[in-house]
């Protein structure tokens, strides 16, 4: 670049002050817009996920899914906690844990490890038909039949309602906990 275009050499210094000048704020200008289309993009940006079993696509807007994720969700984990039969139980408990919260995971394993070796221990299996999902800001309530079967006998068949509590932190769905709702009847049997 040639800046030599004044005899005195203050002058060319100023042209050349001004030439940096124009040039910084061109990149400052730049480097502001960028910033605000980066901004935007972060701002509205949609993650989709398909994960396998899933019924459709799952959108996260503001880091809250929609509802459809929830139900898919609780699809698969009552099919993991209530649907097993000896060989399998021990390995879906294993993923079912998966879903807990890191608080409530020691509590869990315990109770989910228990499950497994009483069910390896009496063959029991059993099946749960999923009839009803009903999603609240922070539980989950399932309906369906359960069947429970020790060899090829029936050894219960009734209507279950689960409640499992959950909690989405950054996007990612924690079981609080998974129980078993009791009707009335069974609560005072237990009272």
């Amino acid at each position: 670049m040639k800046t030599d275009i004044f005899l005195q050499k203050t002058s060319n210094l100023f042209a050349q002050n001004r030439l940096l000048k124009f040039a910084i704020s061109v990149m400052a200008i730049a480097v502001i817009f960028n910033s605000i289309m980066v901004y935007r993009a972060v701002k509205y940006q949609r993650v989709v996920l398909i994960p396998p079993t899933m019924t459709g696509t799952v959108e996260f807007t503001h880091g809250k899914p929609t509802d459809v994720y929830i139900k898919d969700m609780s699809r698969r984990i009552v099919g993991l906690a209530a649907t097993y039969s000896p060989p399998t139980a021990r390995s879906q408990f294993e993923e079912l844990l998966a879903f807990f919260a890191p608080e409530t995971y020691p509590q869990a394993s315990t109770s989910w490890y228990s499950l497994a070796s009483r069910v390896e221990e009496s063959q029991v299996s059993s099946v749960f038909y999923l009839e009803k999902i009903a999603v609240s800001e922070d539980f989950i309530e399932v309906f369906g039949n359960f069947k429970q079967y020790a060899g090829d006998t029936l050894i219960e068949n009734s209507s279950k309602t689960y409640l499992i509590d959950y909690r989405l932190e950054d996007g990612r769905f924690y079981i609080t906990s998974f129980k078993e709702k009791l009707t009335q009847r069974q609560e005072q049997e237990r009272d």
